[in-house]
C-alpha cells in the first residue's frame, strides 16, 4: 500500500515590493500637487477676492508750508511736492524742519504734521464690496502730529497708526502723537486707542495718555503731562550737577545786596504746604533779578494744550507797578522757547500788587498783596508756533522785593 504525500500549498504572491514603492511614491506625489494646487487656488482666490473687494484710495497733501518731500513707493528718490498732491499706499511724506503740512485722508480723517515729522502710507483702502472694512494705516516713525479721525463710513472702517512701540487702533475722535528717541506718547482728547503693550491689550480712554518705553514698559497718565521737576518744591531745591531740576541764578547788574532764595513752610491758614521765597533789600536802589530755573528742552509742537499754574503771594515791592521801564515785577516768569521755524524766543509774565506811581506794567497782572493767589497761563495762546519750550525761570526782579511762589506745574499734552 503505498502512502500518498501532499504537496505543499502554494504560497499567494503580491505585486513585487519595487511596485508597491512605486504604488506609494505615485500617491504621496498626486496628494502633494493636489494640496499645492490647492493652496495656489487659495491664493489665487484670496488675491481675487482682496481685489474685488477693495480699491486703492488716494490721500491728498493739503495746506503745505515750508518743504515738504514725498517718495513714492514705485522710485527710488524722494522730491519736493505741492499742496494738492495725491499720496497711495508704499508713500513716504516727510515734513522738513521749519515746515508743516496736513494730509487728508480718504475717508475724511486728517493728519496734521509738525517739523521733522516722517510718515508712511501702509494702507489706504476703500471697501467697494458689502460687509468689506475700508482700512487706513499709517505709520510715523518720528515727529509729531495731530489725528482727527473721522467717524466710519456706513460700510465701517479700521484706522490704524504703526509706530516704533506698536500698532494702535484709533476710534473716531482726536488725537496727538510724538515720537521721540525715549518714548512714543499718544494723547485721546476723544475717542479710544487700543494697542498691545508689555503683551497686555491697553485701551486708552479720552483725558489720558499711553507712554511706551522703548523696553516694552508703558504708563497711563493724564493727558496734560507735568513735565516741570519737583514744582511742589518737596525734594531738595537745587538739583545736583546733571540732573533734572531747579538750579539758582542772578541777575545782579551793579554791586549791591545780593538775592536770597529759600524754602519755606508757610504758615497762613490754606497756604501751600511747602514755597520757595525770594527776599532782598537793597542798599543803594539797584537792578537785581533772583530766582530759579530749570532747563526742559520740550516738544510742544502741535500742543492743544500747554498750561502753566501755580500759586504766588507778593508781601512788598519798592517799585511801583513794574518799575521803571515796566520790566521789573516781584514776581517773573519767563519761558525761553524755539519757534518752528527755528527761532528763539523769550515770553515773560510778570505780578504786582499796587502801582500807585503808574509805572509801565504792559505785561504784568495786578494780584492782591499778602494773599496766597493761584494763577494759570494757556501757553498754547501765549506762544505761538512753539516748537520746544527750552528752559523757564521763576524770579523776582526789581530793587528790594519780598515774594514767594508753590506747587508750579508746566502741562503738556
Amino acid at each position: 500500500m503505498s502512502a500518498m504525500v501532499s504537496a505543499p500549498h502554494d504560497l499567494v504572491k503580491g505585486p513585487p515590493r519595487s511596485e508597491q514603492a512605486m504604488e506609494r511614491a505615485t500617491w504621496l506625489v498626486l496628494v502633494l500637487a493636489l494640496v499645492a494646487f490647492l493652496g495656489v487656488a487659495a491664493v489665487v482666490v484670496g488675491r481675487s477676492v482682496d481685489l474685488l473687494s477693495h480699491v486703492e484710495a488716494a490721500s491728498t497733501v493739503e495746506g503745505i508750508s515750508g518743504v515738504v518731500l514725498a517718495r513714492q513707493a514705485d522710485l527710488p528718490a524722494q522730491g519736493s511736492i505741492t499742496a494738492g498732491a495725491q499720496l497711495f499706499q508704499g508713500d513716504q511724506l516727510q515734513v522738513s524742519f521749519g515746515s508743516t503740512a496736513r494730509l487728508r485722508v480718504f475717508d475724511g480723517s486728517f493728519v496734521d504734521l509738525l517739523p521733522g515729522t516722517r510718515l508712511r502710507i501702509d494702507r489706504a483702502r476703500a471697501a467697494r464690496l458689502f460687509g468689506w472694512q475700508s482700512e487706513a494705516q499709517l505709520g510715523i516713525e518720528t515727529g509729531a502730529a495731530q489725528i482727527t479721525v473721522a467717524p466710519a463710513s456706513p460700510d465701517a472702517r479700521v484706522f490704524e497708526l504703526v509706530t516704533p512701540a506698536g500698532v494702535a487702533r484709533l476710534d473716531a475722535g482726536q488725537y496727538t502723537v510724538r515720537i521721540s528717541g525715549d518714548a512714543t506718547r499718544i494723547s485721546v482728547w476723544a475717542g479710544k486707542v487700543t494697542m498691545l503693550a508689555d503683551k497686555q491689550v491697553v485701551d486708552v480712554p479720552p483725558g489720558k495718555k499711553i507712554i511706551l518705553q522703548g523696553d516694552g514698559k508703558f504708563a497711563l497718565v493724564d493727558v496734560l503731562e507735568n513735565v516741570l521737576v519737583n514744582g511742589r518744591f518737596a525734594d531738595r531745591l537745587f538739583a545736583a550737577p546733571g540732573s533734572a531740576g531747579w538750579t539758582f541764578f542772578e541777575d545782579p547788574a551793579k554791586p549791591d545786596v545780593a538775592g536770597d532764595v529759600r524754602v519755606e513752610v508757610p504758615r497762613e491758614a490754606g497756604a501751600p504746604g511747602v514755597a520757595v521765597r525770594f527776599t532782598r533789600q537793597s542798599a543803594s536802589q539797584t537792578h537785581n533779578e533772583t530766582g530759579i530755573q530749570q532747563v526742559l528742552t520740550r516738544d510742544v509742537s502741535g500742543a492743544r494744550q500747554v498750561i502753566l499754574d501755580g500759586w504766588l503771594k507778593i508781601d512788598d515791592a519798592s517799585l511801583s507797578g513794574g518799575g521803571y521801564l515796566g520790566s521789573e515785577y516781584p514776581v517773573m516768569i519767563r519761558v525761553k522757547y524755539v519757534t518752528l521755524r527755528g527761532g528763539e524766543q523769550v515770553w515773560t509774565q510778570g505780578f504786582y500788587y499796587a502801582n500807585p506811581e503808574g509805572r509801565p506794567a504792559g505785561f504784568g497782572d495786578p494780584k492782591p498783596q499778602r494773599q496766597w493767589v493761584f494763577f494759570e497761563k494757556n501757553l498754547v495762546e501765549l506762544l505761538p508756533g512753539a516748537l520746544t519750550i527750552e528752559e523757564i525761570q521763576v524770579f523776582a526782579a526789581g530793587h528790594t522785593f519780598d515774594s514767594s511762589v508753590a506747587d508750579l506745574r508746566l502741562l503738556v499734552d
